[in-house]
């Protein structure tokens, strides 16, 4: 038998148009990931049983005292996230071995959230009287200190995530990088507007994602065809985009309790929601924003099927036949959905490159064999 990998094999791996997540090789990935994983969270607990005892006490003391501890925190934190960083040289940069990537990503972020948000307290002086201040501030004055204080630390960070990106090239920076730089254009709302926090939580919530899909789709447009790590950007961006769509435009149509509600209207404008979200994704020919609207469509359809009069177990039974039906069947037709989908668009030029076209049955055909 011939185990050799042809370039034939490769392409068949490769169908033009397919999201290849590469972010798995094998199960070494798994299982050094899961190591990684236990080794941050020792970092993170020895970190925090040695500042406890210095902490209490700090608490206890006057406030040089506190703001000193909590320079030491930053110092503390910012020291384990250099040891993520210094991690991600070896098995980001060096080896590529992106599922244990993304876990020291995960893990330097917090670190580094940590630094920024405790050496930030320390030099605006975060004591007894400023909680003063912030009590006598009323609401819109404490949401506005909030929204200062996450403007900062989450500008650092999103810094940070982008220098990250530029050395590793690891996609999913780039996706967890276009949600905190999303986050700081929340926190700057409610800092302009903080006596409307909460009207403006839902259009801001959408905006973030908005953002960050256009974001997505510029990576789509640089490889329509998705074959290299810049398509990899935008399925990550996508993918944080997603959740945030979809729940703020549900938040505006059917209000915060759509989960719960027991309205028949709120959960057809759900299934609504979901299609156009399946639509949008069958023209860019993304998975990722559809699978962010599968709890909501469970349960709205759930809600629907009930009306019927079946039982609490029926009607589990039949939403998950019809749900699971509908995704297989929309799996299995994907590219003959999309081949009816997308041919109004033209096949060439700037369009075609968000919207990319449907390859024919013979081209797809002739690329596998």
């Amino acid at each position: 038998m011939n185990d050799k990998v042809t370039p034939r094999a490769v392409a068949a791996q490769s169908l033009p148009g397919e999201e290849d997540l590469r972010f798995i090789r094998n199960f070494h990935d798994v299982f050094l990931s899961i190591g990684i994983a236990m080794f941050a969270a020792g970092i993170a607990i020895t970190t925090a049983m040695l500042l406890a005892p210095m902490v209490k006490e700090a608490a206890e003391a006057d406030a040089e005292a506190f703001q000193r501890i909590l320079t030491l925190v930053a110092g503390a934190a910012a020291f384990d996230a250099v040891l993520m960083w210094l991690m991600a040289e070896f098995f980001a940069r060096g080896r590529r071995l992106f599922l244990p990537s993304i876990v020291i990503l995960i893990a330097f972020n917090l670190f580094f959230f940590i630094a920024a948000g405790a050496g930030y307290a320390a030099v605006i002086g975060l004591d007894e009287a400023f909680f003063e201040r912030l009590d006598g501030a009323g609401l819109s004055g404490a949401i506005r200190e909030a929204s200062e204080f996450f403007i900062v630390v989450l500008g650092l960070t999103t810094a940070a995530i982008l220098a990250f990106y530029a050395r590793m090239k690891l996609p999913f920076a780039m996706g967890v990088f276009g949600y905190s730089l999303a986050s700081v254009g929340v926190a700057a709302a409610f800092r302009a507007w903080p006596e409307h926090a909460e009207q403006i939580i839902q259009p801001a919530q959408l905006a973030a994602g908005v953002f960050i899909f256009l974001l997505g789709v510029y990576f789509d447009a640089r490889d329509p065809e998705r074959q290299t790590r810049i398509s990899d950007n935008g399925f990550w961006l996508h993918f944080f985009a997603a959740p945030l769509i979809l729940n703020s435009v549900l938040g505006m149509t059917v209000g915060a309790d759509m989960l719960t509600q027991n309205s028949s209207g709120a959960a057809l404008v759900t299934l609504i929601v979901v299609f156009a979200f399946a639509f949008v994704s069958l023209l860019i020919n993304r998975r990722a924003l559809l699978v962010a609207g599968l709890l909501y469509a469970l349960i709205a359809a759930g809600y629907l099927i009930s009306k019927v009069g079946l039982s609490g177990g029926w009607t589990a039974a039949v939403t998950l036949l019809v749900m699971g039906g509908a995704m297989v069947l929309l799996g299995g037709g994907w590219h003959a959905l999309r081949r009816v989908v997308v041919a109004p668009f033209p096949k060439t030029g700037p369009i075609a490159r968000i919207i990319p076209p449907e390859p024919s049955k013979a081209d797809r055909r002739r690329v596998s064999e």
